[in-house]
């Protein structure tokens, strides 16, 4: 009776050892899939973004990091981006399919000479994104 006892907790056992990793394997898939799809969403932005500054700032570089402008700052949104032709609505829906994600693109100028506009100036700009089930630190939703 003991043995019997003995073999059914240990399969009790076993079946939700299973199952609580069956859960957590599952569970890291979807998040990996939606990190996947942010990480595709920031890309798209990224290159809309840089495809808008060489547009607008033509004599400028565009430099990695971020810091604090000597010249002008703006910012966008996605709208913004969408109106202007630089991404694609769909570019930007979220890992449901019938969301779509919001951006906002601050853009800090730097110039070496504070009156050529022209030359010797590097542009820096910083993506923050806000999906349905996802915002970024330092998200503002510009409207």
């Amino acid at each position: 009776m003991k043995k019997k006892m003995l073999i059914i907790l240990s399969l009790i056992l076993l079946i939700s050892l299973c199952s609580i990793i069956s859960f957590m394997i599952y569970k890291s898939k979807k998040e990996n899939k939606e990190q996947d799809r942010y990480d595709e969403i920031r890309a798209n932005v990224k290159k809309a973004v840089e495809w808008e500054i060489s547009a607008v700032y033509p004599y400028c570089s565009i430099a990695s990091g971020f810091k604090e402008p000597t010249g002008s700052s703006s910012h966008y949104n996605s709208s913004y981006l969408i109106n202007q032709g630089y991404i694609k609505k769909n570019e930007l829906l979220d890992v449901d399919n019938t969301s779509y994600c919001d951006v906002y693109v601050k853009i800090n100028t730097n110039y070496e000479e504070p009156y050529d506009y022209q030359k010797n100036c590097k542009i820096y700009y910083k993506i923050y994104l806000k999906c349905k089930n996802y915002e970024g630190k330092g998200y503002i939703n510009w409207e």
